[in-house]
């Protein structure tokens, strides 16, 4: 297995379609969970797009083609409680606490990078499909057709819509600045609110896809570089290396999307933000998805 280490030593049509199911034995618990989470993925087609934008922070910037090669699927929404403690049950992994936000379809909280990872693993070999984390959840393989989380170019491309929506350099086409609206309240929920609220309560974007601005910061699969912009590869980037993490910032993963007690600023398609992997609390989710025909 050919991982991409990511840690020191020492630690198409513009509709969007439905994912074909991938093809599962009914009566495992296991791998009809996994059934459950597919037939709530949606395919983003491959394409090309400008990243960034002159119109946010200075690590959004500069503006860059990227093109994504291959077709990868997403879920159409953040990972619920329900869908977690699905897992949870299964594996035997604890349940992460709610704070007294709630559970059932409100997205997962307190889960921290490595754990969303180990949860891709876990629908991996329940679909008999390779594993894209290592046991640690720290290396990534590249080449794997596991579950795993979007890049951060991916988590862009898609939260703009896929080739619907990624014209220009600035707001993406049509003026959204958020995942499906020029308006954020149309499509996010954000400012000063108590609790996230269920998924899929807003306006999904072209690809159909929910709360990708606002809700709860999602986790992507990329270190974080501040500068990484102006050395990004023009083709399917996987993010800072470690060692090239920079900017004061440390070793931290990128989370896209805002979420719900934070400015509209930050729900904002091109906005970024990071954090520490081992980082686990009220304000951050994640989202799941695996490469397309592999």
């Amino acid at each position: 297995m050919r991982f991409r280490s990511c840690l020191p030593k020492i630690a198409t049509a513009l509709a969007f379609a439905v994912v074909p199911i991938i093809a599962l034995a009914c009566g495992d618990p296991a791998r009809d969970f996994v059934a459950g989470i597919e037939a709530a993925m949606v395919t983003v087609p491959a394409g090309s797009f400008v990243m960034g934008s002159e119109a946010g922070a200075p690590d959004a910037s500069p503006p860059h083609e990227v093109t994504l090669s291959r077709p990868f699927a997403v879920l159409r929404h953040e990972v619920t409680f329900d869908e977690y403690d699905a897992y949870c049950e299964l594996s035997g992994v604890p349940k992460p606490g709610d704070d007294g936000r709630g559970r059932g379809t409100m997205p997962v909280i307190n889960v921290s990078y490595a754990a969303a990872a180990r949860f891709c693993n876990f629908l991996s070999e329940a679909a008999g499909l390779r594993p894209c984390y290592n046991s640690t959840g720290f290396e990534f393989d590249a080449e794997a057709d596991g579950y795993r989380l979007q890049t951060e170019a991916e988590w862009e491309y898609a939260a703009r819509g896929g080739p619907a929506g990624t014209a220009g350099t600035g707001p993406a086409s049509g003026g959204q600045a958020y995942s499906g609206s020029a308006v954020a309240d149309e499509v996010a929920w954000y400012g000063d609110l108590a609790a996230p609220r269920p998924v899929e309560g807003k306006a999904p974007n072209a690809l159909g896809l929910y709360d990708m601005s606002g809700n709860v910061w999602e986790w992507c699969n990329d270190w974080y570089g501040d500068d990484y912009y102006a050395r990004s590869p023009a083709v399917d980037p996987l993010g800072a290396a470690y060692k090239d993490v920079s900017g004061g910032y440390g070793a931290k993963r990128v989370r896209r999307g805002g979420n719900y007690h934070e400015s509209a600023e930050h729900a904002a398609v091109w906005a970024r933000s990071c954090d520490r992997p081992t980082q686990a609390d009220a304000g951050m989710g994640f989202r799941i998805a695996r490469t397309a025909g592999g």
